[in-house]
């Protein structure tokens, strides 16, 4: 497959070789998804709730819609304030200094960026973090805009499909920005070290905007804030050790803080970039004059606005995912709120990791600053949220495709007929400008967030369960189950969509760019390997051409896509 980005010096970054895994992990966990390795014991102790969280600061250009962004070790981030400094990594710009994470980028649609990333890591051969699990010490870069609809050339694709940013050279990335308002964010993708990239701090938050939010009457400005959630895992000399779920959790780089509110409506955007960990979000008051919770609503998932905000109770938020939510503390003055996590770990269980039940607080003030004008619409009109379903799936061809775990601990992705390595040739290779219905078996223990690249308007239609499945992978006949639609709140564009184990999960997208990209499971250990030291276990080559693919079904209706489901 032709190499898609051009490394200004440096040569192709080297694919294969031994895999440097630094500390044995636990043999004894049924499931495919390991808990923290033995020398990461439980991190040092740390009060919770005393630092304040803090918002990432906007990175400004340095040219016309123009970004440098310079990715280096740091050795002065605190990630509690009674905590002695922690190395890290970050993304700094001219006039955001980071030492833990990047800034904020702030695109607009119609209004294109350029993003030069400089790598300032150590050479290649030299271990950054010793004691991680790692497939390499090339110290390579990639930089991918989760969500966005840029070309192939800047879509960040790990090694070998395409090149990768060694240490002391850079890349100029193009970001178009023809999209509706949506809360992406960017990530390094390098060749099996995105979850260790990511872990230590390669990460940082993207929204596109547009002129039609402003109208929408939500929360905004200092009423508007976002987080990013990691679970942290620290040695005794609290420096960071990687593995499948820590033990602490880390908000926009600080350990269970403290958000002071107002009592008023404030939209909050949620990131999940866990390696592993899903969690299961509630709100749970610990003071204050008992009441119900305040009422939290779905205005917005992965992609962009939901035609119709849903209420609810708990949000589900699966690595890679990302939801806005409106919370409302009206009547809730002088109360304080934990947001609380019930989901197990590995999902959807049994749990075998360290559990993280408290991930920050909320403290309500007496008195709102000023009158609250916000509101939430019955029906939010963005363009990438107005087509039906039902048109959707008009001309949409269907493609079989499957989670699997024949081999203990090496879950992997394929096609219909058998997982597939990531090196193995592309065998998902739609037409571009086509609609296509990807339904995928997950006859692994885990659920799997998937996501793809380069995808515009998809949409969660359903779920079947399946009762049995062949020795090859196939749901036994007669098992499957009635056909369950997407829930409310996952019914939005999404780009990440959760496969749960013993069942088969459905969406429809279209595929709007032609190039090679990847499709993959957004839990880092899997994408990078972690449990079969270093081989991609659940990545796979994403094709977009001008060729029809050939003998792949028309769904034309959720009735007819029901029946193929229970056939095909």
């Amino acid at each position: 497959m032709p190499a898609l980005a051009v490394v200004t010096g440096g040569p192709l970054m080297a694919v294969g070789g031994p895999a440097s895994v630094a500390r044995a992990v636990n043999q004894d966990v049924p499931n495919s998804v390991r808990v923290a390795d033995p020398e990461c014991p439980a991190s040092p102790p740390v009060p919770f709730f005393v630092d304040d969280a803090h918002q990432l600061p906007v990175a400004k250009p340095d040219g016309p819609h123009h970004y440098t962004f310079t990715a280096a070790v740091h050795y002065t981030h605190h990630f509690a304030s009674s905590w002695p400094a922690t190395k890290t990594l970050a993304y700094s710009t001219t006039n955001a200094h980071m030492d833990y994470l990047g800034p904020t980028i702030i695109s607009r649609e119609g209004r294109p960026v350029d993003l030069k990333l400089v790598n300032h890591l150590p050479p290649p051969g030299t271990p950054i973090f010793p004691t991680f699990p790692t497939t390499n010490n090339n110290n390579t870069l990639t930089l991918h805009h989760h969500g966005g609809l840029q070309d192939a050339e800047s879509d960040g694709v790990p090694a070998p499909l395409a090149l990768e940013i060694w240490p002391g050279h850079s890349y100029t990335y193009h970001f178009p920005n023809r999209q509706a308002a949506a809360p992406l964010f960017y990530h390094d993708h390098d060749d099996g070290n995105t979850g260790p990239h990511i872990f230590a701090g390669l990460l940082g938050y993207s929204p596109e905007t547009d002129r039609k939010e402003r109208s929408f009457g939500l929360p905004r400005g200092r009423f508007s804030k976002t987080y990013a959630f990691l679970d942290g895992a620290f040695d005794g000399n609290y420096q960071l050790c990687y593995g499948a779920f820590g033990d602490l959790p880390v908000v926009n780089g600080t350990i269970a803080p403290k958000q002071r509110v107002e009592p008023r409506r404030y939209l909050f955007t949620l990131l999940n970039e866990s390696p592993a960990r899903f969690y299961r979000l509630s709100l749970r008051q610990v003071s204050g004059a008992p009441s119900s919770p305040p009422r939290m609503t779905v205005v917005a998932s992965d992609q962009g606005y939901l035609r119709h905000p849903v209420r609810l109770s708990h949000l589900l938020l699966a690595p890679g995912e990302r939801y806005r939510i409106v919370v409302d503390f009206h009547h809730h003055g002088n109360q304080r709120w934990v947001l609380a996590n019930d989901a197990p770990a590995p999902y959807p269980g049994p749990n075998n990791a360290p559990y993280i039940p408290q991930l920050m607080r909320f403290d309500v003030g007496p008195r709102s600053s000023s009158p609250d004008h916000s509101r939430i619409p019955e029906t939010i009109k963005e363009t990438n949220n107005g087509l039906p379903l039902h048109v959707k799936l008009r001309y949409a061809r269907l493609r079989i495709v499957q989670a699997a775990e024949f081999a203990l601990f090496n879950p992997m992705l394929g096609d219909k007929n058998q997982p597939l390595k990531y090196t193995e040739p592309a065998t998902e290779t739609p037409q571009q400008g086509s609609w296509e219905v990807w339904a995928i078996r997950n006859h692994s223990p885990d659920a799997h967030p998937i996501h793809l690249h380069l995808i515009d308007q998809p949409q969660l239609i359903g779920r079947w369960h399946v009762g049995q499945w062949t020795a090859d992978g196939k749901p036994v006949p007669g098992t499957i189950g009635p056909y369950e639609p997407a829930p409310a709140f996952q019914s939005g564009p999404k780009d990440v969509f959760v496969s749960d184990p013993n069942y088969i999960t459905a969406w429809v997208t279209k595929f709007p760019i032609k190039g090679t990209t990847v499709w993959h499971c957004h839990m880092a250990i899997h994408e990078d390997g972690l449990n079969s030291h270093g081989a991609i276990e659940m990545m796979r080559p994403l094709v977009i051409g001008h060729k029809a693919p050939k003998r792949l079904p028309r769904v034309g209706t959720v009735k007819r896509l029901n029946r193929l489901i229970s056939r095909y």
